[in-house]
């Protein structure tokens, strides 16, 4: 997913192949452009192709498009991938990650703006997120682009954040405070209560430290939409067996909005680290409710990401003021009542 591919930064720069048009040169050598006039002598001809005239080495006329047909049937190499941004207004890619089926590189677009631009195999799931990312419009999630088909891959472009994904900064930093892990935590519940709010509500159902971007502004971004549902798809097995709720896993058994806040629990639980000793009042706050959003009985956990953010919002509150949120979210009862 696109988290996952983020977690390696890449140095390399690959060559700039020229500007959105230049179909003379685009994707070929210097050996491998050639003029009408040459098109006809087969025996320096050979094999190569002419963008600019529209002939081939036989010198028959072919047009622009044929020849991009025949080699979307041949597969997109590093060179090709080049040719065909271009095309797109797009150029120097430099690889900043992978992931189990797709690379996403950096690249500049014709203002010279970093983008992110995701390839991948085209596949039914990768044009379901593609669709996803369309709908989706809140500043936790990386705004979309456009997207298309060529060379038998898909290419997504995205926003690009630079910074780093959770996972690293807490390899880097350790544990964080409380306050930090609370500031980070009420950021990434915001986007997926989003989500479990709009119209056509999504379950997140991927929570993870590499889907989540800590960008150099300080801000918190969430990646991947690989994993998005809602009740009225077909149910399917998915997340991760570290942070997703294992009700995600049970064959028969429907996720909801509580599913969504076990994970966050758990990224919580992870955020502040071992238990070392005596903690203050604040962490003693937050490993409560970490502990109330994990509990493996769904009718006892917290059920949505509204009520989890409530209860973080008072961690430097009064024990009065805490108690009164506490009544004022006895979902415990309401779970009872509604849903037996």
């Amino acid at each position: 997913g696109l988290g996952d591919v983020y977690k390696r930064q890449g140095t390399g720069r690959l060559p700039e192949t020229g500007k959105r048009g230049d179909r003379s040169t685009v994707g070929q050598s210097g050996a491998g452009r050639e003029t009408a006039g040459r098109a006809g002598s087969e025996g320096r001809a050979a094999g190569r192709k002419t963008y600019g005239s529209g002939m081939d080495s036989a010198g028959k006329g072919r047009s622009y498009m044929e020849q991009r047909e025949t080699e979307q049937r041949n597969g997109t190499n590093g060179i090709e991938m080049e040719r065909i941004l271009v095309w797109h207004g797009y150029h120097s890619p430099v690889p900043v990650g992978e992931g189990s089926f797709s690379q996403v590189y950096r690249v500049t677009d014709s203002n010279g703006g970093f983008r992110a631009c995701r390839v991948s195999d085209v596949t039914e799931q990768w044009q379901r997120e593609c669709e996803n990312w369309q709908e989706i419009r809140h500043p936790l999630f990386p705004g979309y682009v456009e997207h298309w088909t060529e060379g038998g891959k898909g290419y997504l472009i995205m926003e690009f954040w630079d910074g780093m994904d959770l996972r690293k900064m807490l390899e880097r930093r350790g544990r964080l405070t409380p306050g930090h892990a609370a500031w980070i935590t009420d950021q990434i519940a915001e986007g997926i209560q989003y989500l479990q709010e709009r119209q056509h509500p999504f379950l997140y159902r991927d929570l993870k430290p590499e889907n989540i971007r800590i960008r150099v502004n300080g801000r918190v971004g969430i990646l991947d939409l690989g994993c998005l549902w809602n009740r009225e798809e077909k149910w399917s097995g998915a997340g991760n067996y570290s942070y997703s709720a294992p009700e995600q896993f049970r064959q028969g058994e429907i996720p909801g909005e509580e599913s969504d806040v076990y994970a966050m629990g758990k990224l919580l639980e992870v955020m502040l680290g071992e238990k070392n000793g005596k903690h203050n009042r604040q962490e003693k706050w937050l490993r409560r409710i970490s502990r109330m959003a994990t509990h493996t009985e769904r009718q006892r956990r917290i059920p949505d990401m509204k009520t989890f953010r409530r209860l973080l919002s008072v961690m430097n509150a009064s024990g009065r003021v805490r108690r009164q949120v506490f009544k004022e979210s006895d979902f415990y009862y309401i779970r009872k009542l509604y849903c037996p």
